[in-house]
């Protein structure tokens, strides 16, 4: 009884010890503390936004999660609607200019060297979640607490380089 006792706890440490291993190096919390805007030279003026409005990144073992709202200012409030089901052309406009900054998906991801590939499951905007090739962004660290996702060169173009700082 008791030499099955200590088999049990040494198979139950082996497998905390080869799960602890296999953690992601992406895998936590993150805050998009910076943007790089495509196509244009850092050092130039309004080329980094240093201070964007929050989003917020969640990789968990193997599963992700991004809330992001892409601006450099924070967004106005809107009006409440006189009438939410009957909402004039006026505050349909202001409700699409508001909520078309936000980005937001989940999904699947898996890391190979210093490669992400991501898998939308489900997103705000169809097109991303029906999208059936993965995501490859490149990843570097800068310290133990900053991350850096670097768009593939075909997407160089329309994509920035985002700055993440660890919350947890």
């Amino acid at each position: 009884m008791q030499r099955n006792a200590l088999a049990f706890v040494f198979l139950a440490l082996v497998a905390n010890t080869t799960f602890a291993q296999t953690k992601s190096p992406v895998e936590g919390v993150w805050k998009i503390a910076e943007w790089v805007l495509p196509g244009r030279n850092p050092t130039e003026e309004g080329a980094t936004i240093t201070n964007p409005e929050t989003g917020i990144v969640i990789f968990t073992r193997g599963y992700y999660s991004q809330l992001v709202v892409r601006g450099a200012q924070p967004r106005a409030a809107i009006e409440r609607a006189k009438v939410p089901q009957t909402l004039t052309d006026a505050e349909k406009l202001a409700r699409y200019e508001h909520w078309r900054p936000v980005t937001a998906n989940s999904g699947t991801y898996e890391v190979e060297g210093s490669t992400l590939f991501v898998r939308v499951m489900v997103a705000k905007n169809v097109d991303v979640s029906t999208d059936a090739a993965s995501i490859e962004l490149t990843f570097k660290f800068d310290g133990p607490d900053t991350l850096w996702l670097i768009p593939p060169p075909q997407s160089a173009a329309r994509e920035p380089l985002t700055k993440l700082t660890r919350l947890e």
